[in-house]
């Protein structure tokens, strides 16, 4: 009954937030990981992807392995300004990185990057590239790869990173509803199951029992 209810209350949420409506979905998108492009959850928004393709291709051609420190989250208040460096980040079009080799040992870390990071070819190579490819790095910023959109678009900001921090909040409590409706489901199905298998051994006890009062019975006529 409590799964029935669940299921109501998720459809009323569902349409009252616009769960249907395509312009209001989170555009925010996990990548899954592969073998130049690792680390930590690679979450961006979907008008990023061509970037992370970008930082893949670069990375295998310049011999290194980019390992993701950081990138999307969700903050408590939407309308807080973002930390320092991370205005990127909040709105998905940038992700903080390091630098390793092939063996996946360290190679660039934050300190690394933020001194003279071009005196090593593979990562002079890697960082050149991609701003070649229209990415952004800079000294001052220099753990975080971006496409620059916060740079771009300074005024405008503001009003980006709350419509996309507000839609994503949304979509986490309809995901943390489906997962409630699941376990509910779950649940019920394993107390199904148990009140099956009750019945099942009351039968068989009930059928032993008559069939011990049977040879019961014969014996006792048999005696006679």
């Amino acid at each position: 009954m409590q799964g029935y209810i669940l299921v109501v209350f998720f459809f009323f949420v569902a349409l009252t937030e616009g769960l249907f409506i395509n312009r209001n979905k989170c555009p925010i998108k996990k990548y899954t990981a592969n073998k130049y492009v690792m680390g930590h959850t690679l979450l961006g928004h979907e008008d990023f992807a061509k970037h992370i393709k970008t930082v893949e291709k670069t990375a295998k051609d310049c011999n290194v392995h980019v390992y993701v420190k950081d990138s999307y989250y969700q903050m408590i208040d939407s309308a807080a300004p973002a930390s320092t460096s991370d205005e990127n980040l909040v709105i998905g079009h940038g992700f903080r990185f390091e630098i390793h080799d092939t063996s996946n040992k360290v190679l660039c870390n934050a300190v690394c990057l933020s001194k003279n990071p071009m005196g090593t070819f593979q990562i002079k190579c890697f960082l050149e590239t991609i701003q070649k490819h229209g990415l952004v790095w800079s000294i001052y910023d220099s753990d975080v790869i971006s496409d620059g959109t916060y740079e771009s678009d300074r005024r405008g900001y503001q009003a980006l990173k709350v419509d996309i921090q507000t839609k994503c909040q949304k979509e986490s409590f309809k995901r943390q509803l489906l997962r409630a409706l699941r376990r509910m489901n779950e649940e019920e199905s394993e107390e199904f199951a148990g009140d099956n298998q009750e019945t099942e051994a009351i039968n068989r006890e009930e059928s032993e029992s008559d069939s011990q009062d049977t040879t019961d019975i014969v014996n006792d006529e048999k005696k006679k």
